[in-house]
């Protein structure tokens, strides 16, 4: 079974110096509730806007009780981040597109499957309609 600690330690985005973070731990829950603690390392961890090159140590994290920080502002992305998010915007958009065509295609299948002959006499009247519109008499 995995205790707290376990849980914390696994969250965690970096991991070094578990002795260390295990003391700050035994610190940290003396102050606040360990659900609290969990709860925004689970934050922390999935911030969006947390750069991994600047991931504080754990056992500092809970030293400076950062348990407590606000949301990272947000960040620019580098040239790389920018270029895959474009890339998986326009997978997205292509998937969704491809899905309308395919939907739309279906569609189109179930009405030609579902369509009823005009009858020749109204075929013929809008024919001769047609013909005295497009070559009118001079």
């Amino acid at each position: 079974m995995i205790d707290d600690f376990g849980l914390f330690w696994n969250a965690y985005p970096r991991k070094i110096s578990v002795v260390s973070t295990r003391q700050a731990w035994a610190v940290a829950i003396t102050k606040v509730s360990p659900a609290v603690i969990l709860e925004a390392v689970k934050k922390y961890a999935s911030d969006p806007n947390r750069d991994p090159t600047f991931t504080s140590a754990p056992a500092k994290w809970l030293e400076e009780e950062r348990w407590m920080d606000d949301p990272a502002p947000p960040r620019k992305l580098t040239l790389d981040e920018l270029k895959e998010r474009d890339l998986r915007f326009s997978k997205q958009r292509d998937e969704v597109e491809r899905k309308r065509a395919l939907e739309a295609h279906r569609e189109a299948e179930e009405a030609r499957k579902n369509a009823v002959p005009m009858p020749p006499e109204i075929k013929q009247q809008l024919l001769e309609l047609w013909s005295k519109r497009a070559y009118p008499e001079p």
